[in-house]
């Protein structure tokens, strides 16, 4: 990742070849650890490079300070492995075969135009071509489902029993959701964000949001905020995960 943006207690942080960007932060030592569950991935272009991380990742888990890490293994046609960082968040480094597209599951094709060579991330035998996903937790993946597809006009890529994958049908990034009991409850500043087209729009749906807000299963809406011409508000839908609606 590359920081592109810092201010005070915050960092946005974007991989080169990825729109999606990632905004980092400062809880100080009584922040929370985030669960398993609440995970970001990146993706690798092949089966190998799986293996190649988890030889550097190990290899070098004193110098960045990373613990929890797993050992390459498979899971919803992923491989993969997965470790904690020093701030209590949890990362993957994935592969996922590309053809797994045309049996229904989009998240799975090509997150980047032109790959990224060895010589852009030298020295370690694997390249993370892409920042691909996020994940959640939710109380009931159908009644869920529902909710993302018809308040939030996302998509279903694939599903899983208990999990699910939802995404913008312009877009590649994808967050997968995960049907949990008990579960961990997330903060705001853990939160997602959607864009519309116009500030008069996110204003519009403000408005709308308010007054139907039992009805559509929105648990709480926020204050409606501008700044810049940007106007933004998050909201909390029905498993009480956080969302950010803007222009």
């Amino acid at each position: 990742m590359q920081v592109i943006e810092r201010k005070p207690g915050e960092a946005t942080v974007k991989h080169p070849n990825t729109d999606w960007k990632l905004i980092v932060h400062e809880g100080g030592p009584n922040a929370p650890e985030k669960t398993f569950d609440n995970h970001y991935g990146f993706r690798v272009a092949s089966h190998k490079e799986v293996e190649a991380a988890w030889e550097f990742v190990e290899a070098n888990k004193e110098k960045y300070r990373l613990s929890k890490i797993t050992k390459p293994q498979s899971a919803h046609f992923a491989y993969s492995i997965y470790f904690r960082e020093p701030g209590g968040n949890h990362l993957e480094i994935e592969y996922y075969n590309p053809g797994g597209a045309l049996h229904g599951r989009s998240h799975t094709a090509g997150h980047w135009q032109n790959a990224l060579n060895a010589e852009q991330f030298p020295g370690r035998g694997y390249v993370p071509q892409a920042f691909t996903h996020g994940t959640l937790q939710c109380d009931n993946v159908e009644r869920s489902r529902r909710f993302y597809v018809e308040v939030l006009g996302l998509e279903i890529a694939a599903g899983f029993n208990t999990a699910q994958y939802i995404k913008h049908p312009a877009s590649p990034w994808y967050v997968v959701v995960l049907q949990r009991s008990p579960r961990q409850y997330l903060a705001p500043v853990n939160r997602f964000t959607l864009q519309i087209g116009s500030a008069l729009e996110v204003e519009q749906a403000h408005r709308e949001f308010a007054t139907k807000q039992n009805e559509s299963g929105i648990t709480e809406v926020g204050t409606l905020e501008s700044n810049n011409g940007k106007v933004s508000f998050i909201f909390s839908d029905l498993d009480k995960n956080w969302w950010e609606l803007t222009n």
